[in-house]
């Protein structure tokens, strides 16, 4: 048996009250997940990659028109 299906068996077993807190404990693990930075898919592209990628952006993306607001 996984331990994916050892923690179901045990949530079916449990109190309504007590997979309350299970839950807050799971929310608050992922809160103190650690976040991954930007920084670190600096340089993956190549300059020709980055300037495709750009010229894509400005000829397909949704201009923003500011007289709209």
């Amino acid at each position: 048996m996984t331990q994916r299906e050892q923690l179901l068996q045990e949530i079916e077993a449990t109190s309504d009250e007590q997979i309350q807190i299970v839950l807050d404990f799971i929310h608050q693990l992922k809160l103190k997940s650690p976040k991954k930075s930007l920084a670190e898919f600096a340089g993956i592209l190549s300059d020709s990659e980055a300037q495709e990628m750009l010229k894509i952006i400005k000829s397909d993306c949704r201009q923003v028109d500011p007289s709209e607001w």
